[in-house]
């Protein structure tokens, strides 16, 4: 059917159609008076009963404040077409995603699902049924960041046709819930929903299809879902008692609340974890001391199979305070990058690294390594230092070697201007370091501050002294007693320095931190200077930590990996000092501050190696700047 592109709605002018429904149309749009994109949801004609059910549903949910939830810009009316202003998000739905992936991980489901849980808890909170909660009314960022939208659509139709055509029903059947066939809805049926959603996550469809709506309606009612397991092998028991538990044919059998069933999930999710043999952490294994009491002996376990436990059985107990840490619901969800080309079903390799790598992704602040009864912090300490002993003597003098010993190699121009000749005058230095310093910085036109087991040792420097091919131009970076200091000149800008001398791949990383004032300070690895690109870890001075992917010198298009993420690790304000670990063994890192681990596992292969360094900024207009010193490098 041919599309309204080209029209003026108010001050909207309709560019493009960008999807298209029974009811209504979504087009690109440009906003003329604030000068942006919008997304415009144009709805087809309907009575006057349905403008005015309309017009209220759309003032109730333009109340709604939330993170997820898309908010609503405005509304309005032009004959014939009724419509909806939105912002635009350029990621596409959870339809789409599913469409191209089929299933998801664990871990993806899990960030899925808290997000829109946490968008619907807010809504039953302040008296709003979603009544239509399915993957194509998700919206997706491309780092993974969810959206919540059409909130009241359903009920504003159901109102107004169900005075004149008698059992209508308004929604999408694979989605709605048992008792939404009779007419009835609460915000348990949204539940059932996200239930639907969660168990097509996992498994790649939906539990009930048919040839017509009424036979799924009789399905829903009167079948019970397939076993996930049974579509996807991968999927723990307990997990399958949490999904199963949100598609009971009875409201009063389903988690209460929708937050509880993210919270169950999530908490499954983490005991599968603990108890896995193929989780590390560090030296020592992970153990966890009494595993029977995480859960109800009512959960269905591998021995004791499925059928005659009543889901009202299936919840958590309280956990002991040894565990509490491990099973803390997350204060802001982990986001996984959207994957731009996946066809066809999750391979068993893909699902087999996930799972080796999926403890603690939810938790912010995990068990301190080295504290407690998990990690006999005594044996580990003595272990460390008889390490030291042993390894620094040697380590010393084989860097002392090597940095006499390095093979000549090819220095992109970046690079070699640090390999000053001797007979270059100290002005001729000093202007080689202030031009490298200034290629590593970046100005941003917008706020950046909400953006974007070891072997031998490598390397060690104290970073009290110049040396080591460490730029060094006195103004963005120079050495003081109290270490090697990163500074910006301003707002709006972010600043690194590095070493030229030696690229690291496999390796742990580890340096204490300090910020003297302004927004964020982190650790640089896989440092390319030319492009520039890189990874960095990242602490604010409020207690949070960020993982960022660079890519050229606009940090605003900089991918953020892990969004700020707050940690108890984390020791805030102006002067305290963190000491930050990083290990990276080819596509997989794990990340501590101050000894305990903030993040088991993350992957990405966008780079394999390269140089270290220390990168600083925010939108402070003083500038940022931050001390660090101790630097060791470990093989991993």
């Amino acid at each position: 059917m041919k599309g309204i592109e080209g029209l003026t709605l108010g001050r909207y002018e309709l560019r493009r159609r960008v999807a298209q429904g029974g009811m209504a149309e979504v087009y690109l749009a440009y906003d003329r008076r604030v000068r942006r994109q919008v997304a415009i949801k144009v709805l087809y004609g309907r009575d006057e009963s349905f403008v005015r059910r309309f017009e209220r549903e759309a003032l109730a949910v333009g109340a709604l404040s939330h993170d997820h939830i898309l908010p609503l810009y405005d509304f309005g009316e032009q004959s014939p077409w009724y419509y909806l202003v939105m912002p635009y998000v350029e990621g596409g739905t959870l339809r789409d995603y599913l469409y191209k992936r089929k299933r998801l991980t664990l871990e993806e489901a899990a960030s899925f699902l808290d997000q829109i849980a946490s968008a619907l808890q807010h809504a039953h909170d302040h008296g709003v049924v979603h009544r239509d909660v399915k993957p194509s009314n998700i919206l997706l960022r491309p780092d993974g960041y969810a959206y919540l939208a059409d909130f009241g659509l359903a009920k504003a139709i159901m109102g107004a046709e169900a005075l004149t055509s008698d059992g209508t029903i308004v929604g999408t059947p694979e989605y709605m819930a048992p008792e939404q066939s009779n007419g009835l809805n609460d915000y348990r049926s949204d539940i059932y929903s996200l239930g639907v959603i969660l168990y097509q996550m996992l498994t790649g469809r939906v539990p009930f299809t048919a040839e017509s709506p009424v036979a799924i309606f009789l399905r829903h009612i009167q079948t019970k879902p397939p076993s996930p397991r049974e579509i996807n092998d991968q999927i723990p028991l307990s997990i399958e008692g949490v999904i199963l538990k949100a598609l009971a044919k009875d409201p009063n059998d389903r988690y209460q609340e929708a937050q509880e069933l993210s919270v169950a999930y999530w908490k499954t999710l983490q005991y599968e974890q603990l108890r896995s043999d193929k989780v590390e952490v560090a030296i020592t294994p992970l153990r966890v001391e009494s595993e029977d009491n995480l859960f109800d002996e009512t959960v269905l376990t591998d021995t004791d199979r499925e059928e005659e436990i009543p889901l009202s059985a299936i919840n958590t107990r309280v956990l002991p305070d040894t565990e509490r840490a491990m099973v803390r619901p997350p204060l802001t969800p982990l986001l996984f990058p959207l994957i731009a080309e996946a066809g066809g079903e999750t391979s068993e390799e893909t699902v087999s690294d996930a799972e080796r790598a999926y403890i603690t992704e939810h938790s912010p602040a995990p068990a301190p390594l080295g504290l407690g009864q998990h990690f006999h912090a005594r044996q580990l300490l003595l272990t460390c230092l008889a390490l030291l002993i042993l390894l620094l003597p040697m380590g010393l003098l084989w860097h002392s070697q090597q940095t006499h010993l390095l093979p000549a190699r090819q220095h992109s121009p970046t690079q070699s201007t640090q390999q000053l000749a001797p007979s270059q005058t100290a002005a001729a230095q000093a202007q080689a370091q202030a031009t490298i310093a200034a290629q590593a910085r970046a100005q941003a036109t917008a706020g950046i501050t909400s953006r974007v087991g070891a072997g031998n040792v490598l390397y060690s420097n104290d970073m009290k002294g110049p040396g080591g091919g460490w730029v060094n131009d006195g103004t963005q970076c120079y050495f003081t007693p109290q270490g090697y200091h990163v500074r910006t000149y301003g707002g709006h800008e972010v600043a690194w320095c590095y070493s030229s001398l030696q690229q690291f791949s496999n390796a742990v990383i580890t340096v204490r931190a300090q910020l003297l004032r302004g927004d964020f300070y982190g650790l640089a690895f896989r440092l390319n200077a030319d492009e520039p690109g890189f990874y960095v870890l990242e602490i604010n001075n409020t207690g949070e930590y960020r993982f960022v992917l660079a890519t050229g010198r606009s940090p605003q298009k900089w991918l953020t990996l892990i969004d700020w993420t707050r940690s108890n690790a984390i020791a805030s304000g102006y002067g305290s000092s963190n000491t930050i670990l990083v290990l990276a063994k080819g596509p997989n890192f794990r990340f501590y501050i101050n000894q305990q681990l903030i993040k088991a596992s993350f992957t990405d292969s966008t780079y394999v190696s390269g140089l270290i360094g220390f990168l600083v900024g925010g939108d402070t207009r003083a500038g940022t700047e931050a001390a660090f010193n101790n630097l060791w490098v470990f093989q991993k």
